[in-house]
């Protein structure tokens, strides 16, 4: 994960063709990521989280899976914030 301070853009995921041959697979992983950071309210304004999903991810239930995605984000805001 990473965090791009001042861009305009909220969040953008990216995910490996190699990794990922099914474009319903990436579709699917988009979509959850997305409904984590709505859910959750982990959007900022000031800038955008970048996060490079690999073949792990695909492994994870979504609730585990959204724990983590939490547990990134606040600890990349506490690393911002300081």
């Amino acid at each position: 994960m990473f965090y791009i301070i001042g861009d305009s853009d909220k969040l953008r995921v990216s995910l490996s063709k190699k990794n990922f041959k099914l474009a319903v697979d990436r579709n699917k992983i988009k979509r959850q990521i997305k409904e984590v950071f709505r859910t959750n309210g982990l959007y900022t304004d000031d800038g955008c989280f970048v996060l490079m999903v690999y073949k792990q991810f695909k492994e994870l239930k979504y609730e585990e899976a959204s724990v983590e995605i939490i547990k990134a984000v606040k600890s990349a805001n506490n690393l911002i914030q300081t």
